[in-house]
C-alpha cells in the first residue's frame, strides 16, 4: 500500500471512529485505577477520607505501552474527614488517547450514617465540569494528506459539561460493599466549531471486599469487582493485596478478557507512599496484546497534614 494510499485509508478510520465510537471512548468518564489499595477513593468518591486521609495523591498510568497514542492518564486526588461524619474531596483527571483528549474537575461531598452498632453507610455525591477535545491537527502535515471535508478543523473543543455521580459505601467491621453510578450528565455535550454532539453512557462499578488479619503484622484484603453500564459490557475483577504492617503490600489482579496485573508497594517513611502495578493482557487472541508491554501505572502519596489522634480506619 503507498503512503498516500496509507494516509487515505487512516483518515476514513479517524472518521469511522469518531462518528460512531466515541462512547467507547468517553463512555467510561472515570479511568481504569489499580492503585485502589492504596488509594480507594479514586475507585470510589464514597471513600473520601476514610483512607490515607489528608494525602494528596498524584497517579500517572499508561495503557497499551507499546503503541503509539495509547491511553494515558494523568490524577490528582485528596480528601479528607471533618467531625468525624463529612468527608471532602476533590480530583484532577486528564485522560489522552491518541486524538482524543477529556479534562475532568470533580468535588465529593459524603455523609456518614451509622444504622447501628458497627453497621455505617457512606453516602457520596460528587459533581464537576468537564471537557473532552478531538485533536486532528497531527495529520494535517503529513506529506500525503489529502483534504477532507471531515478534517477542516484542526482541533475540537467540546463547551464545558457539568457532571455528576453517586456513590455508596456500607462497612461492618472488617467488611465492606459499595456502588457507583457515573457519567451522570444534564443534557449533550456540544464542540465549539462544529455540529458534533455525545452523550457519554452512564455506568457503575459494585465492589465487595473483606480484610484478614492474618496476625498482628500480615493481613490480607481480597476485592471482588462489576463494572458495567449503558452499551457497556460486563467486567468483573478480583484482586488480593497482602499487606505487612501496612507499610510494605503486593497485589495481584484478574479481569476480564484475560487480564492479569501485579502491584507492590510501600511507606518509604510516615506520610510518604509509593505504589507501581503492571498488568498484562495474556489473551493471545486480542490485537492489542502483541508488540504491547502492557499497562504501567504509579501512584505517589504525600502526607500534607497529620492524621487524626481518633481518625477512620485509615489509621488503625
Amino acid at each position: 500500500m503507498s503512503g498516500r494510499n496509507h494516509v487515505i485509508v487512516m483518515k476514513k478510520a479517524i472518521i469511522i471512529f469518531i462518528l460512531f465510537v466515541p462512547f467507547a471512548a468517553f463512555g467510561q468518564q472515570f479511568p481504569f485505577t489499580d492503585g485502589y489499595s492504596v488509594n480507594p477513593f479514586n475507585f470510589s468518591p464514597a471513600f473520601a477520607g476514610l483512607v490515607r486521609s489528608k494525602t494528596l495523591f498524584m497517579d500517572y498510568r499508561s495503557d497499551w505501552s507499546g503503541i503509539d497514542g495509547g491511553p494515558k492518564t494523568y490524577q490528582l486526588s485528596y480528601s479528607r474527614r471533618f467531625k468525624n461524619k463529612v468527608g471532602l474531596g476533590a480530583r484532577f483527571i486528564y485522560d489522552k488517547a491518541d486524538i482524543f483528549k477529556q479534562t475532568l474537575f470533580i468535588g465529593t461531598y459524603t455523609y456518614e450514617v451509622k444504622i447501628k452498632e458497627e453497621h455505617i453507610l457512606n453516602f457520596g455525591l460528587s459533581a464537576g465540569l468537564y471537557r473532552n477535545v478531538i485533536d486532528l491537527s497531527k495529520y494535517f502535515n503529513d506529506p500525503g494528506y489529502v483534504e477532507d471535508v471531515a478534517l477542516i478543523y484542526g482541533q475540537q473543543k467540546s463547551l464545558l459539561k457539568f457532571a455528576t455521580d453517586i456513590s455508596f459505601l456500607y462497612r461492618f467491621k472488617h467488611y465492606e460493599a459499595g456502588m457507583v453510578f457515573s457519567n451522570i450528565m444534564f443534557g449533550t455535550v456540544k464542540y465549539h466549531n462544529s455540529d458534533m454532539t455525545y452523550k457519554p453512557f452512564s455506568n457503575y462499578l459494585f465492589h465487595t471486599a473483606y480484610l484478614f488479619d492474618l496476625d498482628d503484622r500480615w493481613s490480607i484484603k481480597p476485592v471482588v469487582i462489576l463494572r458495567g453500564g449503558q452499551n457497556v459490557p460486563l467486567q468483573f475483577e478480583i484482586s488480593q493485596t497482602l499487606a505487612w504492617k501496612n507499610r510494605f503490600w503486593l497485589t495481584t489482579l484478574f479481569r476480564t478478557n484475560g487480564i492479569l496485573g501485579l502491584g507492590v508497594g510501600c511507606e518509604i517513611y510516615d506520610g510518604f507512599l509509593l505504589n507501581y502495578s503492571y498488568d498484562l493482557n495474556n489473551n493471545l487472541t486480542a490485537h492489542v496484546s502483541i508488540n504491547t508491554y502492557g499497562s504501567n501505572e504509579l501512584t505517589l502519596g504525600i502526607r500534607l497534614f497529620k492524621p487524626d489522634k481518633e481518625g477512620p480506619i485509615q489509621d488503625k
